[in-house]
């Protein structure tokens, strides 16, 4: 081989030897990556998604099942709104025009029946005490002459004429008195406090007081504020006892009468379901809606339900329409704070906390209104342990 032709060739080895050389750094470049993924933690494949061992796994005994999907035929379920009971509130307001002089309940009092909440002093009032005690005067100087003229009559003293007189003026000045009284007790003055007023220890302050027992949820009066007759300045209601109307679709109503059982949710108390009872179902359909609305009486002691809350309505012994619903064990229902959690299986031994609005629950299942769809599995049990590990994570978080 002449040394022309080895020139000509050792170029070609040296580009060979570079392509190969680059392809090889590429491969063990690639090596590296895939080797170096296992090393990233096992909680970044998934946010949120907590990650076990399999000793963990069958130490907390945790089991899961399939979400299914059924055609049932629930309960008659409506919407609803809590208003107070009519005849368990009041508005209280002056019956004389005064200024107010004392205040003595606010927003959110608890209040007594008879308890006072304001005081209003009226010139009327103190010129109606004044015509009263006139008018008793009177009426005691009268009776007692009528009762000397017709003493005097009997013993052939006095004529006839004088005790008729006498008689006749006392009558009149009783009829006085009780005009006056009955003034009195038109402007507020209840009998117990007629006395103070015939001793003369009378002013022209009137107590507002509250005619039941409740909390007091209005109040427009003001210190030194003129109290009209006509608008009231305390509003007290007893919620003790709410209604709830339900709005019912006049198809329906054939399957709603008195008595009828009714458990309630409001979206304020998810937790929690309430019980009441059917008192009145209305006479009239709503043009617009075409619902008729039903009144429920519910128990409310700790007063959680408040007036204006959207609740809905499921009434027992009725049948609702058939559709298909998505359920779930109730056991893989769990609180957490306010919210209803359940935990999803992603792959082995990775399982996902996930909110979910649930529906009603029956025969150990529970109706899945939002957040989970049909094939997914849950866990049914064991979910505590998951639970804790939950907590941990966002606590590591916070920190």
């Amino acid at each position: 081989m002449t040394w022309k032709t080895i020139a000509l060739i050792l170029p070609l080895f040296v580009v060979a030897g570079c392509r190969s050389g680059n392809g090889a750094a590429k491969s063990e470049q690639k090596g590296d990556e895939k080797e170096a993924a296992p090393q990233s933690p096992a909680h970044e494949e998934g946010k949120g998604v907590i990650h076990l061992t399999p000793e963990q796994v069958a130490t907390a005994g945790i089991q899961t099942a399939p979400m299914e999907r059924r055609a049932a035929v629930g309960f008659l379920r409506a919407t609803a709104t809590i208003e107070p009971a009519a005849d368990r509130q009041a508005r209280v307001g002056s019956r004389i025009a005064g200024r107010i002089v004392a205040l003595k309940a606010g927003v959110g009092d608890q209040v007594r029946r008879g308890q006072t909440m304001g005081v209003i002093d009226s010139p009327e009032l103190g010129r109606a005490a004044a015509d009263y005690l006139a008018a008793l005067a009177g009426a005691r100087v009268t009776r007692g002459t009528a009762d000397r003229e017709r003493a005097l009559f009997e013993k052939r003293i006095s004529a006839e004429r004088d005790w008729r007189e006498a008689e006749a003026a006392a009558i009149r000045a009783r009829a006085e008195k009780e005009a006056a009284e009955n003034r009195l007790h038109a402007l507020g003055v209840t009998d117990p406090e007629l006395p103070r007023q015939v001793e003369g220890h009378y002013s022209s302050t009137m107590r507002l007081t509250s005619p039941l027992d409740g909390l007091v949820v209005e109040r427009s009066a003001t210190l030194g504020q003129m109290a009209d007759p006509s608008q009231p300045l305390f509003v007290v209601m007893d919620l003790r006892e709410v209604w709830l109307l339900v709005d019912v679709y006049e198809q329906d109503l054939s399957q709603v009468k008195p008595g009828q059982r009714v458990k309630v949710q409001v979206a304020a108390l998810p937790a929690r379901e309430f019980e009441g009872v059917v008192q009145n179902v209305g006479a009239i359909v709503d043009a617009k809606t075409r619902t008729v609305k039903v009144r429920v009486v519910l128990l409310n002691p700790a007063l959680e339900l408040k007036p204006g809350m959207f609740a809905t309505a499921t009434l027992q012994d009725t049948v609702g329409e058939q559709r298909e619903r998505l359920l779930a064990p109730s056991s893989a229902i769990q609180r957490d704070g306010s919210k209803t959690v359940v935990f999803v299986t992603e792959g082995k031994n990775a399982f996902e906390p996930r909110a979910v609005e649930v529906g009603r629950e029956s025969g150990g299942w529970v109706e899945i209104l939002d957040g989970l769809s049909q094939g997914e599995s849950v866990v049914t049990r064991g979910a505590f342990a998951l639970k804790s590990e939950m907590k941990k994570d966002e606590i590591g978080g916070e920190e």
